[in-house]
C-alpha cells in the first residue's frame, strides 16, 4: 500500500479488532476491512481490550506509525504527542494533519 509517496504496511492490534467485534453488527463493514489479509496484526502484551489506551501506549514508545481515525477522543489524546501524523476521513476522503510540531508541542 503507497500512502503519502512511501511504502506503509497497514496494522492493527490485538485489542482493536477485540474492540471492533464487541461493537456489533454497526461496525461490520469496518470489521471486514479490518480482516483483510494485507493487514498485518500486530499483538497486545496488555490486559483488557480498550484499543485507545494501547495505541497511544504504543506510539508514545514508537513514534514511527502514522494513526488512521475517525475518533475525536483519540484524535485529541495524539495531538499532543509531538512528531506523531493522524490520518482520518473527511468529506469522503482521505486526509492527513500535518506533524505536530516536535519544539512547540505540549509534553505528556
Amino acid at each position: 500500500m503507497d500512502c503519502l509517496l512511501a511504502k506503509c504496511v497497514p496494522i492493527i492490534t490485538d485489542c482493536v479488532m477485540a474492540e471492533l467485534e464487541k461493537l456489533g453488527p454497526k461496525y461490520r463493514v469496518a470489521l471486514r476491512i479490518a480482516k483483510d489479509p494485507r493487514f498485518e496484526r500486530l499483538p497486545c502484551q496488555h490486559k483488557g481490550t480498550y484499543a485507545d489506551d494501547c495505541l497511544v501506549n504504543r506510539v508514545n514508545q514508537h513514534r514511527c506509525y502514522i494513526v488512521a481515525t475517525c475518533d475525536k477522543d483519540l484524535k485529541r489524546r495524539i495531538r499532543k504527542i509531538p512528531g506523531v501524523p493522524i490520518m482520518y476521513i473527511s468529506q469522503r476522503r482521505f486526509s492527513i494533519e500535518r506533524f505536530p510540531d516536535v519544539n512547540n508541542a505540549p509534553s505528556t
